[in-house]
């Protein structure tokens, strides 16, 4: 079936871009067939829980890991810029395609059957660093990349990107939100003339009561690429169980950028590409309750030398943050936030 697929892709999928920014918006994608790729989902999903390391679960990892392996990023390239019918059949039979469109259903059906009851905050991780959140009255969505990401307009009130490169961005998404009056939070993201929601500095909103402080961050050290982050700390109120989450992209951890104002229960950051980096600010700055350590297994990048780190780097290196609640979710898993802690 892989070799099936190669062949498929060669002569009808259309190379990829360098640098492919703009996501063609889908059309109606069939349900997603049983492939071994969606079997070993529904199990992670059913038997194994982001919050403990049991036996099932690595030996999950180690088969998504498997077919990870053996997916190219101009495979995965391929399908961003497939039409709705090319992507449609790609993940109708591919196993690691399979998984990426399953998960993005999952989320997308717990978006369609409603928001969480009262003092509760549900947490999706969606892809790569994309994570959307529900609570009693609001629901929203940070870095969401995935070629159907356009389908979630309805159902979010906000976004927002914590920067331009194009694994943390979806434009048909925000293109949809813009369209239907819902706020885009980014540093780069301007459809019209002083937009109100796009910033370059320290800023601060409120939306359907949730309070969100952003501040800008370098990405890297180096002198090239260096764009700036959007670091998102958002506090859901009351309502959702008190929830504080901190979202950073792909920060480079400089403890001095970090503006840090509120106690954090929940932070997202990025597994950093210089070892351990990711305790400059876990810790010295701000001591969350859960750590989130995601950008894993991200299918644009080549290997590990261009930062598609696998689940066995990942769980070691969560083993070393200085939080000893952190943990390492994967697409399509909820996380519920209720009496103070995550379940």
């Amino acid at each position: 079936m892989r070799r099936f697929l190669t062949i498929f892709l060669s002569l009808c999928l259309p190379l990829a871009c360098g640098n492919h920014k703009d996501t063609p918006a889908p059309g109606p994608v069939s349900p997603v067939t049983e492939t071994e790729g969606v079997k070993l989902m529904k199990s992670l999903w059913a038997n194994t829980s982001p919050l403990t390391v049991s036996q099932d679960r690595l030996d999950i990892f180690d088969a998504i890991q498997a077919m990870a392996d053996q997916t190219t990023n101009t495979a995965f390239k391929n399908l961003l810029a497939a039409d709705a019918s090319k992507y449609a059949l790609t993940v109708k039979y591919d196993d690691m395609f399979s998984c990426y469109d399953a998960a993005f259903e999952r989320v997308l059906d717990a978006l369609k059957a409603g928001r969480p009851e009262r003092g509760t905050a549900v947490i999706w991780c969606l892809y790569n660093m994309g994570y959307v959140v529900q609570t009693p009255w609001m629901n929203f969505g940070i870095d969401i990349y995935h070629y159907r990401a356009a389908e979630l307009a309805p159902y979010l009130d906000w976004v927002g990107s914590t920067h331009q490169h194009q694994d943390h961005r979806s434009d048909p998404l925000h293109e949809a939100m813009y369209l239907a009056g819902k706020p885009v939070l980014t540093n780069y993201y301007s459809p019209e003339s002083n937009y109100l929601y796009c910033s370059t500095g320290m800023k601060d909103y409120t939306i359907f009561g949730c309070n969100i402080h952003t501040f800008i961050t370098k990405h890297n050290n180096s002198a090239t690429d260096n764009v700036p982050i959007t670091v998102f700390q958002i506090d859901c109120g009351s309502d959702a169980g008190g929830l504080v989450l901190m979202h950073s992209g792909d920060s480079n951890f400089t403890a001095s950028e970090f503006n840090v104002t509120k106690d954090i229960n929940v932070y997202i950051p990025r597994y950093a590409v210089n070892e351990l980096t990711e305790n400059q600010v876990i810790g010295p700055v701000f001591t969350p309750d859960c750590v989130l350590l995601s950008h894993i297994l991200e299918l644009s990048h080549k290997d590990v030398s261009s930062s598609r780190w696998s689940f066995e780097l990942a769980l070691d290196r969560a083993s070393k943050i200085n939080c000893d609640k952190t943990y390492v979710p994967f697409w399509g898993e909820k996380l519920v936030w209720k009496n103070g802690k995550l379940n």
